[in-house]
């Protein structure tokens, strides 16, 4: 469930750019709060396993090697990490059909 939870609250923040711009510069334990407050609960280890599992499996899907040349970090430059993963990672799961 927490793996689904945090994908819907990465969805539910990349449609509201308000949100998104509200969340960017706050702590990733602030985050988490507000994702239990919106009805996603998830924990850090939860996430940091999620994430880099999907990361992981999203440059295997885009025949790349996981490693630090992988592309999609290189969007990540300038970028809040949170702007990287809703718009970003999430972009890309959408487009290569990556399973959670």
């Amino acid at each position: 469930m927490s793996d689904e939870n945090l994908f819907g609250f990465l969805r539910h923040v990349a449609a509201r750019a308000d949100l998104l711009d509200t969340l960017k510069t706050r702590s990733m334990d602030e985050v988490t709060a507000i994702a239990e407050d919106l009805g996603y609960p998830y924990t850090k280890p939860e996430f940091d396993s999620l994430i880099w599992d999907l990361e992981r499996r999203l440059a295997t899907n885009r025949g790349e090697d996981f490693d630090p040349q992988f592309s999609l970090w290189q969007t990540m430059w300038g970028k809040y990490y949170l702007e990287y993963l809703v718009h970003d990672v999430i972009a890309s799961v959408d487009e290569t059909g990556a399973t959670r």
